[in-house]
C-alpha cells in the first residue's frame, strides 16, 4: 500500500483518464421522472381512482448506464458499453442520452425478444408539495435469447484487447449478466489477469479473480448468504473478507455508505474514510460513482489506496446533488479535495 492520495497524484490520475478506453457491461437502464399535476386530477368515471395527470418527463441514464455517465463525467473517451436493447421507444431515448454523452455506443446490440430496462419514477404534485408513487418498472421476464447472448460474447472478444479496463456492472437479477458471460469473463480473467472491476447487487460471488466492489450487505451475502449483522459481526465480516480475498488474489474493496471503504489487498485491510459532508444528502447512485472513479484509477496505474481515495472523492461529490443521480467532474473532485485538506 502506497501513502494516501497527494493533490499531484490526484491531478495525474485525472488527466491520464482522457487517454483511457474503458469498458462498461450490464444491463443500461433508463429511468424515468414523470411529474403528475394531482391538481388535475378528476375521479374516473369507469373506477373509482385518481388518474395520474403527467405534466413533465426527465430521462437519465440509470443502472450500467450510469455507471457510463459518471466514467464520461470524468472524463474518459472514449467509454464502450456492451449491452442488449430491445426495440422499443426507451431504447430510443437511452441511446440519444448515450450519443450526447459522447458514448461509443456500437457494441450495443438490439434483439426483438427483449426489452430496455427502464425505472419510472412517479412525483405526484401539489403546489409546492411532492410525494412519490409506486415505481413503474420495465424488466424482463424471460432470459436473454441465446441468439443474442451470442452475439454479445463475439463482441466482447472482438473489443477486449483494445480496452484499458472492464467495469461490470450487474444490477439485474435477469439481465445480460448471464451465467454464460459470467464464466467467459472469469475465463478471460483468469487466464489473461485482463483488468476487470465487478460489482453486483445478486451475485457478487460469481465474479472470479478480478477486482470486486461489493458494500458490506453484498459482502455479507457473499460469505455468509446472510444481509444481518445480528447473524455476522463486523469483525467475522472483516476476517472473511480477508481470507477470501486472498484466495482471489486481487483486491477487494467493501463500500461502508457514510464510513467510507475498506481496502483489502494482499493481506492488510485499510479504512478510506468517506469526505466529511454537512447539510443534505442523496446517496442514490454514490455507488455507482464510487465504481466508476475506482475504475479510473485503477487503469491509471494508481495503487489500491490511491483508487479508494478517488473514489470517495468522487462519491463525496455525488451525494450533495440532492434530487437527482449524481456524477462527479474532475473540477469538482478537485475542489472538495482542496475543501478537505484546508480543513
Amino acid at each position: 500500500m502506497t501513502d494516501p492520495l497527494s493533490r499531484q497524484r490526484l491531478l495525474e490520475i485525472l488527466t491520464q483518464a482522457r487517454s483511457l478506453r474503458i469498458g462498461v457491461i450490464g444491463d443500461l437502464t433508463l429511468d424515468g421522472y414523470w411529474y403528475a399535476d394531482m391538481k388535475r386530477s378528476q375521479i374516473s368515471r369507469e373506477t373509482p381512482l385518481f388518474p395520474r395527470p403527467i405534466v413533465r418527463e426527465v430521462y437519465s441514464c440509470g443502472g450500467a448506464a450510469n455507471v457510463v455517465w459518471n466514467l464520461c463525467a470524468i472524463g474518459v473517451k472514449p467509454v464502450i458499453a456492451f449491452s442488449i436493447f430491445g426495440q422499443d421507444w426507451r431504447a430510443q431515448i437511452l441511446g440519444e442520452l448515450l450519443q450526447n454523452l459522447g458514448v461509443d455506443t456500437s457494441s450495443i446490440l438490439t434483439s426483438p425478444d427483449w426489452s430496455t430496462p427502464f425505472y419510472g419514477k412517479v412525483i405526484l404534485t401539489s403546489g409546492h408539495l411532492s410525494q412519490e408513487d409506486s415505481r413503474v418498472d420495465f424488466v424482463n421476464p424471460q432470459p436473454l435469447p441465446q441468439p443474442a447472448e451470442a452475439a454479445l460474447l463475439t463482441e466482447l472478444d472482438r473489443r477486449l484487447p483494445g480496452l484499458d479496463a472492464l467495469v461490470i456492472a450487474d444490477y439485474q437479477a435477469n439481465g445480460v449478466m448471464t451465467p454464460r458471460i459470467i464464466a467467459h469473463l472469469n475465463e478471460i480473467a483468469s487466464a489473461k489477469h485482463s483488468l476487470f472491476i465487478a460489482d453486483s447487487r445478486e451475485r457478487i460471488g460469481a465474479y472470479h479473480k478480478m477486482i470486486l466492489k461489493p458494500n458490506e450487505i453484498e459482502a455479507r451475502g457473499l460469505l455468509f448468504n446472510s444481509t444481518s449483522e445480528q447473524q455476522v459481526n463486523s469483525e467475522g465480516l472483516i476476517s472473511a473478507i480477508q481470507t477470501y480475498q486472498e484466495t482471489q488474489g486481487h483486491p477487494l474493496f467493501m463500500t461502508l455508505g457514510a464510513e467510507g471503504c475498506l481496502v483489502f489487498h494482499e493481506g492488510s485491510t485499510l479504512p478510506v474514510p468517506a469526505v466529511p459532508i454537512s447539510g443534505a444528502i442523496d446517496p442514490v447512485g454514490a455507488g455507482d460513482t464510487f465504481l466508476s472513479a475506482l475504475a479510473v484509477a485503477l487503469a491509471a496505474g494508481a495503487s489500491p489506496l490511491e483508487a479508494a481515495s478517488l473514489g470517495c472523492l468522487a462519491a463525496g461529490v455525488s451525494v450533495q446533488k440532492v434530487g437527482v443521480t449524481g456524477t462527479a467532474n474532475p473540477d469538482e473532485i478537485l475542489s472538495i479535495y482542496d475543501r478537505i485538506n484546508r480543513s
